[in-house]
């Protein structure tokens, strides 16, 4: 009995549009080339909706050309000119290309500060943002214009100077983003801040020095916090005044070294956290014990240092699947991953940062030991010095009879250390530039049912090893990340 065979161009046009987006934008700029048709749904509206359009320094009125012609409709641009203000021959692009897709755009960011009379000429052109990340040149502000009530935009980040602005308006904005780098900058936003706290369900604050009382905020929907810097170098009244008055909070990210305090009064407040992260530069016991009233705490990091000696006497944190460590390890020991493992002993998912520059297979080892029923496992080097892994830790690596995927970042670790695993189906491997094509064509022998292989700055490999990988892997999908190929 024949078989028929189908043709892609045979699939109906909303299937080929499926698989197209799933294609990485290198391989859906080849596809796009096949046919004007193929372009179209290669490029579609929707499929731009992922797609960033990119204005940078030294661009050509070539290029510009090519969009007045284009019939793509962008839905998202990037910009950046320098760490300057930017001068009136760029921003003569920012107003062109606002010109030819500002009433589609629905993201603008741009890393390059603008005055406040730029600020109003890109808000004017695209009246339909629902993202806009920006920064401006405070010495321009003189709060004489009128800005348009950005009625969609839903997402605001100010690298700078932003919230300053008193007229601008956002009536359905929920998730907001701030840098504070100088006094006036936070003082002239506070007002903002306050004015739009009560409608937001996401924040993001970053400040070099403790400008804004704290104590005077409050959110009362919030259900994402992230801070960081010296947001919250407070009083011990003020820290509790602020954290407590939260209620909804689902996500907490805390990059600077928190008080037990700051644990203690977040924790009774929101028992309702499922994301946890926070640093502490000493690490205790009684740091954990906060974390017993997080019944649903599904993911949990921790950053900073901790002793070996200590004995984390807490009830075990069932709910935790997912576990982040970055960590260093006073006394240089690694016992304490076996009390990690009977304080979240269902974890199946971690991610390891390695910050000391010696014994690091110590630690891992550990890991592999005490966590046999991973997952997922991501290792990475802090260090920026390209330690090597022997083929002890991957002979430990054999305990997790379960693995399904493992990521290598930034780890000088030869190809044949690596030892055979019939259970991996997914594997990364980033900033690996001494990998060659070689070495790809071991890891097929070796990972032999592996169905995804991620490639990030391998500069070596060659798209002819990746083909010899794919003809071998047949099954395995290989997606290169910032790379020539």
């Amino acid at each position: 009995m024949e078989t028929e065979s189908l043709l892609l161009t045979d699939l109906p046009v909303e299937i080929l549009e499926h698989i197209l987006s799933y294609l990485p934008l290198s391989d859906r700029k080849a596809a796009s080339l096949v046919c004007r048709f193929w372009n179209e749904l290669a490029f579609s509206r929707r499929s731009l909706r992922h797609v960033a359009l990119n204005l940078i320094m030294d661009w050509e009125q070539s290029q510009l050309e090519y969009l007045r012609k284009s019939s793509r409709q962008y839905r998202k641009v990037f910009a950046f000119f320098g760490p300057e203000t930017c001068c009136e021959f760029d921003f003569e692009l920012v107003v062109e290309v606002l010109n030819l897709f500002g009433a589609d755009l629905e993201s603008f960011h741009c890393m390059t500060n603008f005055t406040e009379e730029q600020l109003w000429n890109v808000l004017v052109r695209a009246p339909n943002l629902q993202h806009l990340v920006i920064g401006l040149d405070a010495s321009t502000v003189k709060q004489q214009l009128s800005f348009p009530v950005l009625s969609h935009l839903e997402d605001l980040g100010s690298l700078i100077n932003v919230l300053q602005v008193q007229s601008l308006q956002a009536p359905n904005l929920t998730q907001l983003s701030a840098n504070f780098t100088t006094s006036s900058d936070a003082k002239g936003s506070l007002a903002f801040l306050q004015r739009v706290a009560p409608q937001l369900n996401s924040l993001e604050l970053f400040s070099t020095e403790y400008f804004i009382p704290i104590d005077e905020l409050r959110f009362p929907k919030l259900e994402v916090l992230k801070l960081a810097g010296q947001i919250c170098a407070a009083s011990d009244s003020a820290i509790r005044l602020f954290f407590s008055s939260f209620m909804c909070l689902k996500e907490v990210r805390l990059d600077f070294n928190v008080k037990d305090l700051v644990l203690d009064v977040l924790t009774t407040a929101c028992p309702a956290i499922e994301k946890l992260h926070f640093k502490n530069d000493l690490m205790n016991s009684e740091s954990f014990r906060f974390l017993e009233r997080l019944k649903y705490l599904k993911t949990l990091s921790v950053t900073g240092s901790i002793d070996f000696r200590i004995t984390l006497e807490c009830k075990p944190l069932v709910s935790v699947k997912r576990l982040f460590v970055q960590l260093f390890n006073l006394n240089g020991e690694a016992s304490i991953y076996e009390d990690f493992r009977r304080l979240m002993p269902n974890v199946n998912d971690m991610t390891v940062t390695m910050t000391s520059r010696s014994r690091p297979e110590c630690v891992l080892i550990q890991i592999c030991r005490h966590f046999p029923h991973l997952k997922r496992l991501t290792i990475s080097d802090a260090t920026s010095q390209y330690r090597m892994l022997s083929c002890t830790f991957f002979q430990a690596l054999r305990h997790l009879d379960r693995l399904e995927e493992l990521t290598l970042k930034s780890i000088h670790t030869p190809v044949a250390f690596m030892l055979p695993n019939k259970c991996l189906k997914r594997l990364k491997i980033k900033y690996f530039h001494w990998l060659t094509d070689g070495d790809l064509l071991m890891l097929s022998e070796i990972y032999p049912n592996l169905q995804y292989l991620e490639l990030s700055w391998c500069r070596k490999v060659t798209s002819r090893g990746v083909e010899e990988f794919r003809s071998r892997l047949k099954d395995c999908v290989v997606h290169c990340v910032q790379s020539r190929l």
